[in-house]
């Protein structure tokens, strides 16, 4: 064990999506799952989804289950949840420490050891402080498998698999559902002869207290009004409040203009029962779309005219000056 490499991989994180399909995680013959379930068996929730004012307590149970033939021993905790730097869904690791819902909930038991196809239901408590702040809090409850394997370079390589299934809480209070957008920036860049595309950059945060996902657009326009849009902008996966997703958009077929103007606007979506809904934001910036082939166009035509006025002037300073003509003489008769 001296050459124990501590590589927590994250093989699956499976969240449950849809009734039908429970979250599973599979390695060699072990498989199981977490899902939302009743005192006796999984129900029919795709999440753990709860409304509750500070200081309330809420009593659920979970049912993780174990689909494959042989028995397995599971580590169950609670997370916080966050978003990957694609906008993904993940949940702290279990060497992390949570600080919200997770650190809110408690689980009867926290290890598991379950038969071969079978069932074993977990209850647990979500306290909420008195002074939770209002909005969305989002975590989840994992089961974890610790293995270990040997890597290429002949290491021993402990790796966590984990399943779970989320929490989605909302605490009562004033909602403020806001998305920012930072860092924005717009870069051209084109062929000498014809068009180009701008390459548009920035950050979406989610400034509010409500998870968020929507709508982005991006456009590019020029200073006499012409207007270019992006193709295929991917909506926003949903943020959870605090969160940001970076974002490169490239927005092709722009005439080099000279000067260009990036417009990002943002049209977020709440989830029902959101008072007051969220409103669009727009941020803009400029860059500079240099026309090389007018440029080139203009600058040989002023050095074609500084050159014909150069030559004309050199031909004027070599051009000799006529000579005067001889004054006539006049004979004078004598008298």
């Amino acid at each position: 064990m001296k050459h124990l490499s501590r590589v927590l991989g994250l093989l699956l994180l499976a969240l449950v999506a849809l009734p039908s399909a429970p979250a599973a995680a599979q390695t060699g013959q072990a498989t199981f799952g977490v899902r939302p379930a009743t005192a006796t068996k999984p129900d029919e929730r795709s999440a753990f989804t709860y409304s509750a004012t500070p200081g309330a307590r809420i009593t659920d149970h979970v049912a993780v289950s174990n689909i494959s033939a042989s028995p397995l021993t599971l580590k169950v905790y609670a997370s916080d949840a966050f978003n990957t730097a694609e906008g993904g869904f993940d949940l702290l690791a279990g060497t992390r420490e949570p600080v919200d819902v997770g650190a809110w909930t408690t689980l009867r038991a926290t290890e598991v050891t379950i038969p071969g196809r079978s069932v074993e239901i977990v209850p647990f408590t979500l306290e909420i402080p008195a002074n939770a702040t209002p909005g969305d809090h989002v975590g989840g409850v994992v089961a974890s498998l610790a293995t270990e394997a040997t890597g290429g370079d002949g290491q021993r390589v402990a790796i966590e698999q984990r399943v779970g299934a989320r929490i989605y809480l909302r605490v009562s209070g004033p909602l403020a559902p806001s998305l920012g957008i930072e860092d924005l920036t717009a870069d051209y860049s084109g062929e000498f002869f014809g068009r180009g595309q701008t390459r548009v950059s920035y950050t979406v945060r989610n400034t509010g207290n409500v998870r968020l996902a929507g709508a982005q657009h991006v456009t590019v326009s020029t200073p006499w009004g012409s207007e270019y849009a992006a193709e295929g902008e991917p909506a926003l996966p949903e943020l959870l409040p605090g969160n940001a997703y970076p974002v490169t958009v490239v927005v092709p077929g722009v005439l080099p203009a000279g000067w260009l103007d990036a417009t990002v606007r943002l049209e977020p979506v709440a989830p029902p029962a959101t008072e007051p809904g969220p409103i669009p934001v727009e941020a803009s910036t400029s860059t500079a779309a240099i026309p090389w082939l007018l440029v080139a166009v203009l600058g040989a035509a002023l050095l074609l005219v500084l050159f014909l006025v150069w030559r004309r002037r050199r031909r004027g300073r070599s051009t000799p000056a006529p000579a005067p003509e001889p004054t006539p003489e006049v004979a004078h008769a004598a008298a």
